[in-house]
C-alpha cells in the first residue's frame, strides 16, 4: 500500500511540475516585436538585473534622479513621509554595478502610502504622489517645506482602492507634472484609464485618454491574485512619456506566480502607443527572481550617447526572503 501511495505521489509531483513549466512557456520572457509609429521606434536593451543586498529592505515603489549618481527612492511602507537616498554606479555598459544606502530624507512624521516620486531641478521642488489620498504634495528639496498639493478628484471619488496614483513624473519640455491611475475608474471602461498633465503649481491642465494592453491571463482582475495595469511614468524630455504596464498574476501556491512588465512610448494626445521593450520575471522552485518593477527614471546618458532608464522593483521588504530589492536598467 505504501509503494502505491509514493507511486501516486510522484506522478502527482511530476505532474505538478510539468504544468508549472506548461504554464511558465504560455508568458514570454522578453518581447521584441514593436507596435505603433515607426517614427518613435529606438532599439531598447535590456540591462542585466541587480540585486541591491546593500540598501535596507523596502518596499520601494518611486525613484528620481537628483544628480550624479544621487537618486531619491520612495518607499509605501516606510516609518516617515520621505525619501531615501541612494548611490547608483553604472557602467559603460549600463549595467548596474552597485547600490548603497546614503540614508533618509524626512519630509513628514507619517507615510500616506507614498508610491511615486518626481523632480524640478531647476526649481529644486520634489513631487510625491500619495495612494492613499490620491493626492501630489511639492516640496522644496532645500529646507523640505511643502509648498503646494492637489487631490486628484477623479481618482479620489471613483478610483478602486489601492489602483490610483502610482506614477509621477516631472516633463522639461512641457513643464508639467504627470500622473495616471493604476487601474480603470468605476464606469470607465475596462481598459481606460486617465492622464492626467498639471502645472508646475499643481493646476490641472489637461486630461488624455490611456489604452491598455489586454492582460495575458483572463482570470477576474484587480484583486491580490491578478492585478494589471500602469506601475510607472516616465518623461524623456522631448515631449514623449515612457508607460510601464505591468500585470502580476500570483498563483494559487505561489510557484508559478509571473510579472510581465511591458514599456511604450506616448505622445500625450495622440492615441498612438509605440511599443520600446518587455520582459517577464518568475517565481520558480528554484528561481527567485520574480520582481515587481514599480519606479522608473532617467540614468546617465553612456559615453556613445545613448541614455540609460533605471527601474526599482518592490520587494515587500524582501518578503519571507523570497522577493529581493531588484533593480535594472534599459538602454535607449
Amino acid at each position: 500500500m505504501r509503494k502505491h501511495l509514493s507511486a501516486i505521489l510522484y506522478i502527482a509531483i511530476l505532474l505538478v511540475i510539468a504544468f508549472l513549466v506548461f504554464y511558465l512557456s504560455c508568458v514570454p520572457d522578453v518581447m521584441t516585436t514593436s507596435r505603433g509609429a515607426d517614427s518613435q521606434n529606438v532599439e531598447a536593451v535590456l540591462g542585466r538585473p541587480f540585486d541591491a543586498m546593500d540598501v535596507p529592505a523596502g518596499n520601494y515603489s518611486g525613484i528620481v534622479r537628483l544628480g550624479g549618481n544621487r537618486y531619491a527612492l520612495v518607499s509605501d511602507k516606510a516609518e516617515h513621509g520621505g525619501y531615501f537616498i541612494f548611490n547608483i554606479d553604472i557602467d559603460d555598459s549600463g549595467n548596474i554595478v552597485s547600490v548603497s544606502s546614503r540614508g533618509f530624507r524626512k519630509l513628514e512624521e507619517e507615510n500616506i502610502d507614498e508610491e511615486a516620486i518626481a523632480y524640478d531641478k531647476d526649481n529644486h521642488n520634489i513631487y510625491i504622489g500619495k495612494e492613499e489620498t490620491t493626492e501630489i504634495v511639492r516640496y522644496d528639496i532645500l529646507d523640505g517645506r511643502k509648498n503646494g498639493q492637489v487631490v486628484v478628484t477623479d481618482y479620489r471619488d471613483r478610483g478602486l482602492d489601492n489602483r490610483t496614483i502610482e506614477s509621477l513624473t516631472f516633463d522639461t519640455k512641457r513643464m508639467s507634472v504627470f500622473t495616471i491611475n493604476e487601474g480603470p475608474l468605476v464606469g470607465d471602461n475596462g481598459l481606460m484609464l486617465r492622464l492626467m498633465e498639471f502645472t508646475p503649481n499643481l493646476n490641472l491642465k489637461k486630461q488624455y485618454t490611456y489604452i491598455l494592453d489586454m492582460p495575458l491571463d483572463d482570470s477576474p482582475t484587480n484583486d491580490d491574485s491578478h492585478v494589471f495595469g500602469v506601475a510607472e511614468l516616465l518623461s524623456l524630455g522631448d515631449g514623449t512619456l515612457l508607460v510601464l504596464e505591468r500585470e502580476f498574476k500570483m498563483a494559487g501556491m505561489k510557484v508559478g506566480s509571473w510579472v510581465m512588465n511591458k514599456i511604450f512610448r506616448i505622445t500625450p494626445g495622440n492615441p498612438e502607443k509605440t511599443f520600446v521593450t518587455g520582459w517577464r520575471t518568475v517565481l520558480g522552485a528554484s528561481d527567485s527572481g520574480i520582481a515587481n518593477y514599480e519606479g522608473m527614471c532617467l540614468g546617465p546618458k553612456l559615453p556613445d550617447g545613448r541614455q540609460v532608464i533605471i527601474l526599482c522593483a518592490d520587494s515587500q521588504d524582501r518578503y519571507m526572503g523570497v522577493l529581493h530589492d531588484w533593480f535594472r536598467t534599459i538602454v535607449l
